[in-house]
């Protein structure tokens, strides 16, 4: 039998087939190469192959399922490999894709790979482990070995899927069968197009798959959206994990008294720059019933002072010197007098009519436990980054926030509600995450709402805490943030 089948999709005249076909040839294993000619033109290009060991096939499909199904159909290997254009094999290492296959239970794997720039340049990009991923985005690479043996097992590939379709195979495969990653280049990418992104503009996207990495979701189509959600639904309502019920309200008695309606805690580290100015624009504002605590985890630039500079007395600096970001924003939730809490970044802004559209909402929605708003993006002089548009996360709902990054800001929180929560996990999400991890805990009891409004302004700059933040980090925490409430939501169904 023949170990591994490579599927080449021709869709345009001119495409590199015969390099690809020459880098697989280089290969020391023994493989098999056939290509679908997936152009509309009818044109028969058999003659051109004729001489080359390759099985032509003169027919298009109508998404890349049908054509991955066909292909495997006819593959005689136990591994198939569908080679999108402009990638060439590299030989070296191919031997760790037989020895990683026959490991017990491993359907799927994908390697780290080379990418050649237009000028020539040659850069090595590193991929991460797999861990067990359930959403969309965590990169793969640009394309997956899969076992042509699990593959029929599980019925290949769902042709009704246009976009998600290698997603949906995944999240039926994942919890039964190891989707493996080897750490060495297995093939190198020539990029067709040349130009740099902006940097700031670059690092608000998290890592991930797609060309704005983790936030890719914030700019599918509604096609794309849908497709996604449904699949990412299906999986959920399989292992248990879908969420149906009715939300509890969150109830006060009458012995419950506040010195102020909203606390607004504003963790803090070296943000002299920022602080004043994100400060003023609270003060600013159309309501008056507010404390403002600033929780400085050990700042050495002078931001202690300016704190301390402004006269207004609802302004408070807590020096905490922490460790990290959960820890301080716990210490300023522990020691708020406010019914409400609203989360501030120390370089962000509220609008004008952020605490007084927050309040109204909550008071008059007793199941929301948490309400978030729209937001904008701003540059380091608080102009809007052109071509972002408002962030809006329509996308959200208690049941797909498990596969999106986060729910948006502003987040304006019940006291009570975080408290009885156990305020932000230190431990594991302590300088990322820990927001997300919180929202999804709230979204399993009390309603999480939008108010349909920009009322709060994210700066993206080069000096952002979350610009600074380890990528692998990003990566890890929000996924073990969705596994622990995947168990949650098991459990919590099973009780119900």
């Amino acid at each position: 039998m023949t170990d591994f089948s490579f599927i080449i999709p021709y869709y345009e005249t001119g495409q590199k087939i015969t390099a690809q076909i020459e880098s697989i040839q280089s290969l020391a294993v023994d493989s098999e190469i056939i290509i679908f000619d997936e152009r509309s033109a009818a044109i028969n290009s058999s003659l051109a192959f004729e001489n080359l060991p390759v099985k032509f096939v003169q027919r298009s499909h109508r998404n890349r399922a049908a054509l991955f199904n066909d292909g495997c159909d006819l593959a005689k290997g136990k591994f198939v490999v569908v080679l999108p254009p402009d990638i060439e094999i590299i030989p070296a290492h191919w031997e760790f894709v037989t020895q990683t296959f026959a490991a017990a239970n491993t359907a799927i794997v994908y390697s780290d790979y080379r990418t050649i720039s237009q000028g020539g340049n040659e850069e090595e990009e590193k991929l991460w482990p797999f861990q067990n991923n359930i959403d969309e985005r965590f990169s793969l690479g640009f394309f997956r070995i899969y076992s042509k043996e699990i593959l029929q097992r599980f019925n290949g590939f769902d042709e009704h899927l246009f976009y998600a379709e290698e997603y949906d195979l995944r999240l039926r495969i994942q919890d039964q069968f190891s989707v493996k990653h080897i750490d060495k280049p297995l093939y190198k990418v020539i990029l067709r197009e040349a130009g740099e992104a902006d940097p700031v503009l670059s690092k608000l996207h998290a890592p991930g798959q797609g060309a704005k990495g983790g936030f890719s979701y914030l700019f599918y189509t509604p096609e794309m959206e849908r497709e996604f959600e449904h699949v990412f639904t299906d999986y959920l309502k399989r292992i248990g994990a879908y969420l149906d019920h009715r939300n509890s309200e969150v109830t006060y008695s009458g012995s419950e008294n506040f010195a102020c309606a909203v606390s607004i805690v504003i963790p803090i580290l070296n943000r002299k720059t920022f602080i004043q100015n994100t400060i003023q624009r609270v003060i600013d504002g159309t309501f008056d019933d507010f404390e403002i605590l600033v929780v400085d985890n050990g700042s050495t630039d002078g931001t202690q002072e300016e704190v301390r500079s402004i006269s207004d007395p609802r302004v408070r600096l807590i020096e905490n010197d922490g460790t990290c970001i959960a820890e301080a924003l716990n210490r300023g939730i522990k020691e708020a007098r406010g019914k409400y809490i609203a989360q501030l970044d120390s370089d962000d802004e509220y609008t004008a009519s952020t605490l007084e559209a927050m309040v109204n909402y909550m008071e008059s929605h007793p199941k929301c436990g948490l309400a978030i708003s729209y937001y904008d993006l701003i540059d380091i002089d608080s102009n809007p980054i052109p071509g972002m548009g408002i962030i809006k996360h329509l996308e959200y709902n208690r049941n797909n926030i498990l596969r999106v990054d986060g729910a948006g800001a502003l987040r304006f929180f019940h006291k009570k509600v975080l408290m009885e929560f156990g305020l932000y996990n230190e431990k594991d999400y302590g300088n990322f995450g820990e927001d997300y991890d919180m929202v999804l805990k709230i979204s399993e009891k009390y309603d999480v709402d939008r108010l349909h409004q920009v009322l709060y302004r994210y700066r993206r700059h080069a000096d952002n805490t979350d610009v600074q933040r380890p990528a692998a980090m990003k990566v890890y925490n929000k996924n073990n943030a969705r596994q622990d409430a995947l168990k949650r939501r098991i459990a919590l169904n099973k009780n119900v």
